[in-house]
């Protein structure tokens, strides 16, 4: 059976992770009482296999999202918005998904110490590319978010997967520094 981990550390140490499992249906009944120890909630999505797959969905969301967010906060920026108020605006909006809307924070403070990390979202991407490839699915928008996470990941820094917002923000001359608290 393979169970993969939807959340990153906040999740983890609140209780909240999702787990994706896939394998045999007995097993994932079994394992029930072992999940609800560590996770809020847990899914069977079929054979052996399905629940990484079923990560690399969740990952494509996830990265794409947060490429979308920075995109939208530099547009605003480079249009006269204020960041700190763009971000407090998004942060109230339904457009913002859960797992992006903990971001909007620490971007308002150059907080891009890692909770999922740049370089396993860039991991995530290579898989979820490779796998598009193998079943012939074309990911534009994915491919153009892996490339601008890889240029960051490029810098060297151990740092967290929203730190394409200093990307977008470089790429478009707003004045942000690459300081961290």
């Amino acid at each position: 059976m393979d169970v993969a981990i939807s959340g990153s550390t906040p999740a983890a140490g609140q209780g909240t992770l999702t787990l994706l499992a896939g394998g045999n249906a007995e097993l994932f009944k079994a394992a029930q009482p072992i999940f609800a120890a560590i996770a809020r909630q847990y899914f069977h999505l079929g054979p052996s296999g399905a629940g990484t797959t079923m990560k690399l969905v969740v990952n494509t969301l996830l990265g794409v999202g947060m490429q979308a967010i920075a995109e939208a906060v530099v547009l605003g920026e480079s249009a006269g918005l204020d960041r700190k108020l763009l971000l407090e605006v998004l942060s109230h909006t339904a457009v913002v998904a859960p797992a992006h809307f903990g971001k909007l924070a620490r971007i308002d403070r150059n907080d891009y110490s890692p909770q999922f990390p740049l370089r396993l979202m860039n991991k995530d991407f290579q898989l979820i590319l490779n796998t598009a490839a193998e079943e012939n699915v074309p990911m534009p928008v994915t491919e153009t978010a892996f490339r601008v996470n890889a240029d960051e990941l490029a810098l060297g820094e151990e740092q967290d997967f929203s730190a394409v917002m200093r990307r977008m923000e470089e790429l478009a001359g707003v004045g942000v520094t690459h300081s961290t608290p």
